[in-house]
């Protein structure tokens, strides 16, 4: 009976004791553990932005867009100034409404980009066409200005492509501003940039000393010297619009930028903090295939598509090689099936016929029409859901940013025909991931086409690296939602850090908005930023050191030589001497 007692006493004490260390006092009603606060009260906010782009088209928008959809679901009001009635024609984007700067008159190419894309690819012609945008810098900020003046912009989110205008008037009305691109351009040495750069490249890590020393050292002067003019022209246009001089010809580059990319695609590197990868930026849907064009791709398990961008082109020469290129692989049943999308495709231009090696004799008649079994020819085509299908497996594509990443998403291997501008770059990035290939729009050759189709069809390696790629661009696809939420945190810390003019409106120091986010180093300046002052002294240290132990070295050994040249004419004079005795 008592050990029952004691038994039981004992288990009484255990439970009280177990129950004070955890805390919960032996009462089952109290809470174990509080929630977290997720959400920020954004009931006074600020709620409107203003999008910008000078150069319009779905390449620069789509992602910008794809973002503000996510913070117009968020409450937040979004407003696009760009060229073109773009989002009225959009399936995805109508929802946006659209402050139109000026009609894209996509007949006229100035003799500047046909130089551009159809010669040699330099700083020189590259200067050139961004030149065309710089004379139009006053109006492209009146434009802006004129909007923010109809919409009253709590933020503006800039399109980093020529778009100065953008960036300077988010500066002089003391507003918070983020930037967005799919390239950015202060690489470290490791890396360079075909775009305006001649032979170097998008990683220098196989190159020779002499092609990094021109890389690292001449070619950025190169380019310097060939924006000086530029960047004179656009600090005289500042001026007249009361903007202050800017005198770093990439621009204002010490903002928070979203970068459309991610590692694997790009070459690794550590990018400052305000400098955030979000990409792949896609979108949850996309347009489906027509019936016609499945029926297509149904009955033709080897297809190739063809796009070269929806605003790059190539020369007539270029265009009926990928023909007779198609029309080859066909005929010698390497694929069944062609699928292009004509956007810049001009006939007229075209030979009336193409003699096959077979020679049989295609009219260019029958291919425009879609009278060829194996051909379908399209203006505009789903280009997502046709390199979804299992059936596409080669893209011929110009290289673009948005081209790559659907290419990587879906796993198909490229054929890649750089024409301008980053696509160089990214057609070396591509073929560093092993799904693709390159071509060269000035040696453009039928049968370097049809062995790099080849390869690309039976070489395994090929489409195992496109699938790596898949898992990356399905994985970091995810990071669109982190670009909303950075610029919903600027717009927070905007108005947590702000002032009101005499007009109410609310003003930040742009310079001290994201200070959390600015790298010490760029502060102190070049010298002491990369510690080269201390590096400076401890080499001269060492050197002083050096010199000393070896000036102590020599004296010990020319002491140790004289101390053994006595010896030796001593001992050499007292034979001598024991001889003549």
């Amino acid at each position: 009976m008592y050990s029952k007692l004691w038994y039981l006493a004992i288990f009484i004490i255990l439970f009280i004791n177990i129950n004070l260390v955890t805390g919960t006092h032996g009462t089952e009603n109290n809470n174990e553990f509080i929630q977290r606060e997720l959400d920020i009260d954004k009931s006074d906010t600020p709620k409107k932005i203003l999008v910008g782009s000078i150069i319009g088209g779905g390449s620069h928008l789509n992602p910008m867009l794809e973002i503000c959809r996510i913070l117009m679901d968020r409450g937040y009001n979004v407003t696009l100034v760009a060229p073109g009635n773009f989002t009225a024609t959009s399936t995805l984007y109508h929802s946006i409404p659209q402050i139109i700067t000026d009609m894209r008159k996509d007949e006229y190419v100035p003799p500047e980009v046909r130089e551009l894309y159809f010669n040699e690819y330099n700083i020189k012609n590259y200067a050139k066409v961004v030149g065309m945008f710089t004379y139009g810098y006053p109006k492209f900020f009146n434009d802006y200005l004129q909007a923010y003046k109809e919409i009253k912009a709590d933020l503006f989110f800039c399109d980093y492509i020529v778009n100065e205008a953008c960036f300077d008037l988010a500066w002089k009305l003391k507003k918070p501003v983020v930037g967005y691109t799919s390239d950015f351009t202060p690489p470290p040495p490791i890396r360079s940039d075909p775009m305006g750069m001649g032979s170097c490249h998008v990683s220098m890590e196989n190159q020779s000393f002499y092609n990094r020393f021109i890389c690292a050292i001449v070619q950025p002067l190169r380019v310097i010297w060939a924006f000086r003019g530029l960047l004179n022209d656009i600090n005289a246009k500042r001026v007249e619009v009361g903007v202050n001089k800017y005198h770093d010809f990439r621009g204002r580059t010490n903002t928070l930028f979203l970068l459309d990319n991610f590692f694997g695609f790009e070459v690794p590197t550590a990018w400052p903090p305000l400098h955030q990868e979000i990409g792949p930026i896609l979108p949850d849907t996309f347009p489906n295939l027509s019936p016609e064009l499945d029926l297509f791709l149904s009955t033709h398990p080897r297809t190739m598509y063809i796009a070269l961008g929806s605003n790059m082109f190539t020369t007539s020469e270029n265009y009926a090689t990928l023909l007779q290129s198609a029309l080859e692989l066909i005929n010698q049943n390497i694929l069944d099936g062609v699928i292009w999308a004509t956007v810049k495709f001009n006939e007229s231009e075209l030979p009336i016929t193409f003699n096959l090696s077979n020679d049989d004799i295609i009219p260019i008649s029958n291919l425009i029409n879609n009278q060829h079994p194996h051909f379908y020819i399209m203006k505009y085509a789903p280009q997502f859901a046709i390199l979804s299908h299992e059936n596409t497996k080669v893209f011929l594509s110009h290289g673009g940013v948005g081209s790559g990443h659907e290419s990587m998403y879906t796993a198909t291997p490229m054929l890649v025909l750089p024409i301008a501008l980053d696509q160089p770059g990214n057609a070396e990035r591509l073929e560093l991931t092993g799904m693709a290939l390159k071509l060269s729009k000035l040696d453009l050759k039928v049968d370097d086409i049809i062995s790099k189709v080849v390869r690309l069809l039976n070489e395994e390696s090929f489409k195992m690296n496109a699938r790596r790629m898949q898992v990356l661009a399905k994985f970091n696809s995810k990071r669109k939602y982190r670009g909303a939420d950075l610029i919903e945190m600027v717009l927070n810390l905007a108005n947590h850090d702000s002032s009101r003019n005499e007009n109410g409106e609310l003003e930040v120091d742009i310079e001290t908005l994201l200070r959390s986010w600015v790298t010490p180093d760029s502060r102190m300046g070049f010298i002491r930023g990369n510690y080269l002052d201390v590096f400076g002294v401890a080499l001269i240290i060492a050197l002083v050191l050096f010199i000393c132990l070896g000036y102590g070295f020599y004296k010990a050994a020319l002491f140790g030589f004289r101390k053994w040249s006595l010896r030796s004419r001593e001992s050499q004079q007292s034979l001598s001497k024991t001889k003549n005795e």
